[in-house]
Parts: structure tokens; C-alpha cells; sequence
């Protein structure tokens, strides 16, 4: 589903490193980081010596508690705001997550298609949709989250933003923090490497599925990936978020992407005031038609 990246400091082969992300949950984490530990010759999870958060989304976070309280969590003000939200609404989030697949899993014993053939027309609309959000949270339901505290979200120790130096263990890495603000998420931050030419992008690039757009908006979207092409090369690689790992071209794809929302958007919905989760809808509707 997600993404992590783990950074090893030069002449420190079996050190800490620098964790950037999680994944979806604890117990994948530390399965993650064990077989990172046998890589590099460790017994059980490879040490980590500090942890990096891009974006505050729970896909990247919920696997904080992996991680032994004393590392060091770094990330942006603006996302720890979002994550001490999230903290407030974890058990909302597994109560969700049971319901909805149970009503999947009910669902499916009865059969979608026969579901739809009983449904009046008038309510064929609402039942997809309850459909649509009852499978997306049996996906969910599939990773290890009845374990999670919320009171082991993320706290970070130290503020970063744009040029901030990061290190771990004392020893300053050559890499560059870049913010970028809302769009994604409420927070989206990339990491580059530029001696390995190397970019941990978070959830700025989801490659071969279509990218989430939690905030916005698209334009913003557009600036940050012709930025980060601007700060990078041809011959760089890029950890995404969501999908394989990818080159400069896609990137470009991701921004073309971008530039077909944000016309559609202006193009088919210059009339409706989207301050509304039913104008939201609306625009949706008349750039897919389109």
C-alpha cells in the first residue's frame, strides 16, 4: 500500500539510520525492519538511529509504535498538528474499519449484483456508494490495526522545514529537506539524497494509480513537482509514496496528471462554489463525464 525508505549512514554499516515513513501498521514495520536487519548483517530489526515523516497521513504513520520510544521524530509543525488530530480519532477509525467489513463481507455472502437487483433505481446511487466505502475499509481490515495506541502516534522532537539540516546520532546526513506545503495532505515534504540521486517523495508521487488530493490544490500540486524536477536530474531515482520505484519521466506523468485535473476542474466547474462536499461531488461527476 505504502512506501518506506531507510537511509544508512556512510561508515556506520550496522548503525542507526534514518527511517523515512512507516508503513500501514506496527507489525508490518517491524517486519520491514527486521529483514532490513539481516541485509546488513544485524540480528532482529535494523537499529534506527532517527525517523523522518513526509506527510502525516496514517498509511505512513500508524507504524510509529514499531519503533522504540527514545528514536528521534522529526517532521513539519503543520503535520504534527494533523497527526495529534489523528490521535484523537484512531478508535473512530477501527470502529469504521470493523463495520465497514462486515457490511463488505455481508455484502459478498449475498452477492453486489443481487444486491442492485432489489434496490429501487431511486437508492441504486447510495447503495454504491455505501459499496464503494464498505470495500475500501475491508482492505484496510486486512492490516494489523487492533493493536494501535493512539497514544504512540507520532510526537516529534524536533520542528523541520526547508533547508533544515537532519541528522542522526549527531552525524549530519548530506541530504536536503524540501517543504511544500498543502496538497496531498496538509503537510507534504519530500527528502533528496543528491549524492545518490535519490528522492524520497512521500505521497507527492503515486505512480501507476491515480494520486489522493486531500488538499490541494492541483496548481499547488504542479509548482511542487516542477520544483522537485528543477532540484533533481535525469538520471535520479524516486521513492513514491504509492507504486514502484520510478524515474524523471515519472514524475512528468504525475504532473500531467495535475494538469488534466486542474483543467478539468476550471473548465467544468467554474460555476459551482466548491465549498460544499455535494459541489465537491458535482465537479467530480462533470470532469469524469467529460
Amino acid at each position: 500500500w505504502s512506501n518506506s525508505g531507510f537511509v544508512a549512514r556512510a561508515g556506520h554499516a550496522s548503525g542507526g539510520g534514518l527511517l523515512v515513513d512507516t508503513l500501514t501498521d506496527p507489525v508490518l514495520t517491524a517486519s520491514m525492519l527486521t529483514k532490513l536487519g539481516e541485509l546488513r548483517g544485524s540480528r532482529g530489526m535494523s537499529p534506527v538511529g532517527a525517523l523522518i515523516y513526509t506527510h502525516p497521513d496514517v498509511d505512513h504513520i500508524l507504524g510509529n509504535q514499531a519503533i522504540p520510544p527514545g528514536v528521534p521524530r522529526l517532521g513539519t509543525k503543520e503535520a504534527q498538528q494533523e497527526v495529534t488530530v489523528q490521535k484523537a480519532v484512531v478508535p473512530a477509525l477501527l470502529v469504521t474499519v470493523n463495520m465497514g467489513n462486515f457490511i463488505w463481507e455481508a455484502a459478498q455472502l449475498v452477492g453486489p449484483a443481487a444486491l442492485l437487483a432489489a434496490t429501487p433505481s431511486v437508492l441504486e446511487g447510495a447503495l454504491l456508494k455505501l459499496l464503494g466505502w464498505a470495500r475500501f475499509q475491508s482492505f484496510m481490515a486486512k492490516f494489523n490495526l487492533p493493536g494501535l495506541d493512539a497514544e504512540r502516534l507520532p510526537e516529534f522532537s524536533r520542528f523541520l522545514d526547508t533547508g533544515t539540516e537532519v541528522s542522526v546520532e549527531g552525524s549530519i546526513l548530506p541530504v536536503t529537506f524540501q517543504h511544500f506545503g498543502p496538497m496531498h495532505s496538509k503537510s507534504d515534504s519530500v527528502l533528496l539524497l543528491p549524492e545518490s540521486r535519490v528522492a524520497f517523495t512521500g505521497d507527492l508521487l503515486f505512480i501507476g494509480i491515480a494520486p489522493v488530493m486531500w488538499a490541494g490544490p492541483a496548481k499547488a500540486w504542479i509548482a511542487a513537482l516542477d520544483k522537485l524536477l528543477g532540484m533533481t536530474g535525469a538520471d535520479w531515482l524516486f521513492v513514491p509514496g504509492h507504486g514502484p520505484v520510478t524515474d524523471a519521466e515519472g514524475v512528468r506523468s504525475v504532473r500531467r496528471f495535475m494538469e488534466y485535473v486542474d483543467h478539468g476542474v476550471s473548465e467544468a466547474c467554474v460555476d459551482l462554489p466548491l465549498s460544499d462536499e455535494a459541489s465537491d461531488e458535482a465537479c467530480g461527476e462533470r470532469v469524469l463525464e467529460g
